[in-house]
């Protein structure tokens, strides 16, 4: 019989295992920051091809399942290793979460990879077909339909924003189409090293084909949209000390508050525009303390204060008061503090660190997103911090009118100055709104604490505007496609939801009688 391109892979001692550790170590490396975007295409084939050798019986079901849950163990447990990391200075209390995370989402992975082994083995779907399905649909039950617990977070289709060209199809299926045809791509790397070796190679010319393609679609779509601007922003990076924020809270409401005046630019001569453009942003918690209710007047004035020295509201992070629990909002500030103030709420909380099923203390969850309006009257949608990963609430802001994203975050527990507080997670928290950026045609700007304070355009190309870890301020302007992308009206040719169950539910009743004893070379197409 011919050889095939990866004839060694299912022989290895133990070699489903290894193929697990293996396609979850290619998935973090396509991870930011890394520079080889690229592997997420080829992370999940390793796996796909080692469970498609499996026996289709129980005991193949069984070890499908195990060798998804090691998949998933390992490379949650290491994308998510900044967790415990950031735990040693934050508190331990992180780390238990850290473990029930990980746990949890490595349950998903083994449920994908033994849908996969089903569709591949029982139904006979080609792996393709089985990898898209199995991996695509349990991304969207991760991301999404798990309500309140769902953690959109690390998608296995963000890594393509490192390539901008090739994640342009978010503006027409969203990320979770784009992850469908990442494991998709998988799947046929897979199916190409199961192959004998000529029509391996023919099926990784066609992998190389979809890649390409999809890049050229995407560049030529970069160069034809024509942005139109939307509004001038301010963004301000005060820079405050994690051990400062989480001190004593008068200390730390003093610090912060000096901080940002320290930030802000000089106001504008009379003659000359506003200094502070249509908005000025500052990150979330940059008034570490409630700015409603009562006692507070003194600090409205003084935040009223800097809106008329910028000439321009400001989107100021701060603490609502609520029902028992305060939650995180951000107010935009005007120049009377006795006025109103709009605020929006955060909705997307961190599951297990702001909010766990079950126990009354955490967080207070807003109960929709709200859109807010800049100087010039045109709106901005409010997303703090992990509200940027995951299309909602960012689509449901922009079907209501936002222009353009402003996503506040402080990521000082990520990274600061010091080498050792350096994590993976500074870098992959800000790719995320541009994937948003891209699904939805208007652009954004991130502003943290002490960094990553970035723009993005509506195509989904970043800037990095600020130095992090030190203060600094900067005028950026913002822009929009002037149409609605297809995802942002929904327009998508499938629901990720029906999609998945529909096509398992078809595989289910598919043909039961592979038999055990197959054929390991053969290609089903």
């Amino acid at each position: 019989m011919p050889g095939r391109l990866g004839a060694s892979l299912p022989r290895v001692p133990g070699g489903i295992y290894t193929a697990a550790v293996l396609s979850a170590v290619l998935a973090v490396g396509a991870a930011p920051p890394s520079p080889l975007p690229l592997l997420t295409i080829v992370a999940l084939a390793p796996l796909a091809a080692a469970l498609a050798s499996l026996t289709p019986d129980r005991a193949g079901r069984l070890r499908a399942l195990r060798a998804g849950a090691l998949h998933g163990a390992v490379q949650w447990g290491l994308l998510l290793l900044w967790v415990p990391r950031a735990g040693l200075r934050v508190g331990a209390w992180v780390v238990p979460g850290w473990i029930a995370m990980v746990g949890s989402l490595a349950i998903l992975a083994a449920l994908a990879a033994a849908a996969f082994h089903h569709l591949s083995t029982r139904a006979r779907w080609p792996l393709w077909a089985a990898a898209g399905i199995a991996w695509g649909g349990v991304e969207w039950v991760r991301a999404s339909g798990l309500g309140p617990m769902s953690f959109p977070w690390m998608g296995m289709a963000l890594p393509l924003v490192g390539i901008p060209s090739l994640a342009q199809g978010a503006a027409v299926v969203g990320e979770i189409g784009l992850a469908l045809m990442v494991a998709a791509c998988g799947g046929w790397v897979a199916q190409a090293l199961r192959a004998p070796r000529e029509r391996g190679l023919r099926a990784l010319v066609g992998v190389a084909a979809v890649v390409l393609l999809t890049s050229a679609a995407g560049a030529v779509r970069m160069a034809v949209v024509a942005p139109e601007p939307v509004a001038r922003v301010l963004l301000v990076q005060p820079a405050v000390p994690l051990a400062v924020k989480r001190g004593d809270p008068a200390v730390a409401l003093t610090a912060s508050l000096e901080a940002v005046e320290a930030a802000l630019p000089p106001p504008a001569p009379p003659v000359a525009p506003p200094v502070g453009g249509d908005l000025v942003v500052l990150p979330e918690t940059a008034v570490p303390t409630r700015l409603d209710g009562d006692g507070v007047g003194a600090l409205r004035e003084r935040v009223a204060g800097w809106a008329r020295r910028m000439g321009a509201p400001i989107a100021v992070g701060a603490w609502a008061e609520g029902p028992g629990r305060g939650g995180n909002a951000v107010f935009v500030a005007g120049g009377d503090p006795e006025a109103e103030w709009p605020v929006s709420w955060k909705v997307r909380l961190v599951p297990g660190v702001e909010w766990t099923a079950g126990l009354p203390d955490g967080v207070a969850r807003g109960t929709a997103p709200q859109v807010l309006a800049m100087g010039n009257g045109r709106q901005f949608a409010p997303l703090v911090c992990i509200e940027a990963a995951g299309a909602s609430p960012a689509r449901e802001l922009v079907r209501s009118g936002a222009e353009i994203l402003v996503n506040v975050t402080n990521d000082a527990w990520l990274a600061e100055a010091p080498w050792w507080t350096r994590t993976a997670a500074f870098h992959q928290h800000p790719a995320h709104l541009a994937m948003r950026a891209i699904e939805l045609g208007v652009g954004g700007v991130r502003v943290g604490n002490n960094g990553r304070t970035e723009t993005v355009d509506p195509v989904g190309v970043r800037s990095l505007v600020l130095p992090a870890h030190v203060p600094g301020q900067i005028s950026v302007a913002v822009e929009r496609l002037p149409d609605e992308t297809l995802f942002t009206r929904g327009a998508v040719p499938f629901g990720p939801p029906v999609l998945f169950l529909s096509i398992v539910g078809l595989g289910l009743l598919g043909r039961r009688g592979a038999a055990p004893g197959r054929d390991e070379g053969v290609d089903r197409g």
